[in-house]
């Protein structure tokens, strides 16, 4: 997901990007000869970004808390991106909260997009860190529109679970 939000924010000068996962171990879906086939974790932010992540990339601030690494100082909590469809109308927030203890609260100023509301926060989150999906547990890690992100007045207000991947989607 992170690596979709840069690629979105470099949209301006990426112009392929290829997905080597394909053909080796770690594909985004996964089959078992003469049987059936399931979606892998990381499956999930690939196709939110190739349906939501259309149109015009928009340069956003954001001011959230920060953490240190063993090798960087001041990495944000969070990575963002958000991507505005003027034909249709829909603006569409990719967040990823990676903090490992806590929910983020997030807030952004809506006042360029009179009349937008949301009509979807998909959250692709487990309390198990390690979960993954198998043949056996399909969907033990799949997507869910039951995140709480709201418009009041000009405001969008929401809380991404920790470590989550989101997808908000708003629309005139």
């Amino acid at each position: 997901g992170s690596m979709l939000i840069t690629l979105l924010k470099h949209a301006d000068r990426v112009k392929i990007a290829c997905l080597a996962q394909l053909v080796n171990v770690i594909a985004p879906i996964m089959t078992q000869t003469g049987g059936p086939a399931w979606r892998q974790t990381i499956f999930y932010p690939y196709m939110h970004a190739s349906v939501y992540g259309r149109g015009t990339v928009l340069h956003s601030f954001i001011d959230v808390p920060k953490y240190d690494t063993k090798d960087y100082t001041d990495v944000p909590f969070l990575d963002s991106v958000v991507v505005y469809q003027e034909e249709k109308e829909e603006l569409t927030i990719f967040a990823i909260n990676k903090s490992l203890d806590s929910p983020l609260v997030i807030s952004c100023d809506l006042r360029s997009f009179e009349g937008y509301r949301v009509v979807e926060h998909i959250l692709l989150e487990n309390e198990d860190v390690k979960a993954v999906n198998s043949i056996q547990h399909p969907n033990r890690v799949a997507p869910h529109s039951r995140g709480d992100a709201a418009v009041r007045d000009h405001i969008l207000d929401g809380t991404l679970p920790k470590l989550s991947w989101n997808v908000i989607r708003l629309r005139k």
